[in-house]
């Protein structure tokens, strides 16, 4: 009877025994389990976040907003332009935009001293230094074409008048360009200002200037437009 007893007590101990063996086993098996799920995931999640990384460069190297204008990268040939994706409306109603050669980022961070008493004026003349030409590799030549362009579209004219100079009383904007030791567009009186390149006429960079004022005057025109003021 005794023996009986003791062999059921050694049964029931030995299926304890495999039982939380069994449990033992089974943590485990889920521990491991759990682990696996765990990789999965945080290799799934930085395969995502590389995917949006790359994405997110890749629209920043190619579409920009400066001025609260969205700018769209464009390559022509070899060239890189930047062309307007925020477009205003001409007096006709037609809409219009332009298209740079200097990017917008290095256009942030060119000085315009004054820009903030920029007005969009119905007549707007400029002129350059004495002696100098300007043409910097034909880019002189692009630069005004787009200038001339821009305000045509705007209703504004913009000639040359190598007679000009600075009105005192403002009654019309004046621009000079001339050459200096930086590349910055400096207000010099009022409605005046003076754009300056760096270089000379063997060698010059203008369209980093000239498109500056591009950008400045479009942002203007587009929040008078949209306030519906009109230009003096």
């Amino acid at each position: 009877m005794v023996k009986k007893k003791e062999a059921k007590k050694k049964k029931i101990f030995k299926k304890e025994r495999e039982e939380k063996k069994e449990k033992i086993e089974d943590k485990k098996h889920e521990d491991q389990e759990n682990k696996i799920l765990k990789m999965i995931f945080l290799t799934v999640g930085v395969v995502v976040l590389l995917i949006a990384g790359i994405y997110i460069y890749t629209q920043a190297q190619v579409n920009f907003t400066y001025k609260n204008i969205e700018f769209q990268k464009n390559r022509i040939g070899e060239i890189d332009f930047y062309e307007t994706k925020t477009l205003a409306t001409a007096g006709d109603g037609s809409l219009f935009g332009f298209r740079l050669r200097t990017k917008p980022s290095v256009l942030e961070n060119i000085p315009f001293k004054g820009s903030e008493n920029l007005r969009l004026m119905k007549i707007n003349g400029y002129s350059y230094e004495e002696n100098s030409t300007f043409n910097c590799e034909g880019d002189g030549i692009i630069a005004i074409a787009n200038l001339q362009r821009l305000f045509s579209k705007q209703g504004m004219e913009f000639l040359r008048d190598p007679n000009s100079t600075c009105d005192p009383e403002g009654r019309y904007n004046y621009f000079k360009i001339k050459y200096g030791p930086a590349t910055e567009i400096d207000e010099v009186g009022p409605n005046c200002y003076d754009i300056v390149i760096t270089g000379n006429d063997e060698g010059c960079q203008i369209l980093p200037a000239t498109e500056k004022l591009m950008v400045d005057v479009y942002s203007r025109y587009l929040l008078v437009t949209k306030s519906g003021l009109k230009t003096p």
